[in-house]
C-alpha cells in the first residue's frame, strides 16, 4: 500500500514538473519571438525621420559661425515666413496638411537657432575672433538645407502612420533613444529635445 502511494506521488511530481518545463520553455519562446522583439525595436519610418532631424540640427553650427563671422542676426523672420509659406506650398505634394508641415518646420527652425544662441554666448564670453573658412551659407549651407527639406518632407509623410498611433509618444521616444545626441555644441540637447516635442502632439 505504501508502495503504491510513494508511486502516485512520484508521478504526480513527475507531472508538475513537466508542466512548470513546458511553462518555462513557453515563456522563452515568448520572449524570443519576432513579435516580442518588434515591440522593443524602433520603428524605421520614426528613425529615418529623427535621423534627417539631427542633420539639419548638425547644420546650424555652420549657420553660427557664418553669422558670426558677417555679424548677421541670429533672428530672420522675413526669410523664416519664406520658408515656410513655401513649406505650405509643398506640403500637399507629399500627402501632408499644409499647418503639420509648418508646425515641423517651424519647430525645427526654433530648435537651430537655440544652438546659434547658445553658441553666439559662448564665443561672446571667451571673445571668439572670426572663424577661418566657415561654410559658405549660399554654396554650402542653404543648399544642403533645401535637400534635407524634401528629405524630411518624404520621412514625415511616411512616418504618419506611425505618429498617428495610439501609442505614438512610446514610440518616438524608443527611436530617440536610438539617436545619438551631441554633448558638446552649445544647446544641442534641449534644441533636440525642443525639435522632438512637435511629434508628440501628432
Amino acid at each position: 500500500m505504501a508502495h503504491h502511494s510513494l508511486t502516485a506521488v512520484a508521478q504526480r511530481t513527475a507531472q508538475k514538473t513537466f508542466l512548470s518545463c513546458l511553462f518555462y520553455i513557453a515563456l522563452v519562446c515568448t520572449a524570443l519571438s519576432p513579435c516580442a522583439h518588434a515591440q522593443n525595436a524602433s520603428d524605421p519610418r520614426l528613425l529615418r525621420l529623427l535621423s534627417l532631424m539631427q542633420q539639419r540640427l548638425d547644420l546650424a553650427q555652420d549657420v553660427a559661425m557664418y553669422k558670426w563671422n558677417t555679424k548677421a542676426a541670429i533672428d530672420d523672420p522675413v526669410r523664416e515666413q519664406q520658408i515656410l509659406d513655401a513649406l505650405a506650398q509643398q506640403a500637399p505634394q507629399y500627402g501632408l496638411d499644409p499647418k503639420l508641415a509648418q508646425d515641423f518646420f517651424s519647430a525645427q527652425i526654433i530648435a537651430g537657432k537655440m544652438i546659434q544662441t547658445a553658441l553666439f554666448k559662448e564665443w561672446t564670453s571667451k571673445s571668439q575672433a572670426p572663424f577661418s573658412n566657415p561654410p559658405d551659407l549660399k554654396t554650402h549651407i542653404r543648399p544642403a538645407l533645401d535637400k534635407l527639406t524634401g528629405e524630411l518632407l518624404m520621412a514625415l509623410a511616411e512616418a504618419q502612420p506611425a505618429l498617428q498611433a495610439k501609442d505614438s509618444q512610446q514610440a518616438v521616444k524608443l527611436a530617440a533613444a536610438d539617436v545619438s545626441v551631441s554633448q558638446t555644441v552649445g544647446g544641442y540637447v534641449a534644441a533636440w529635445e525642443c525639435a522632438l516635442e512637435v511629434l508628440f502632439g501628432r
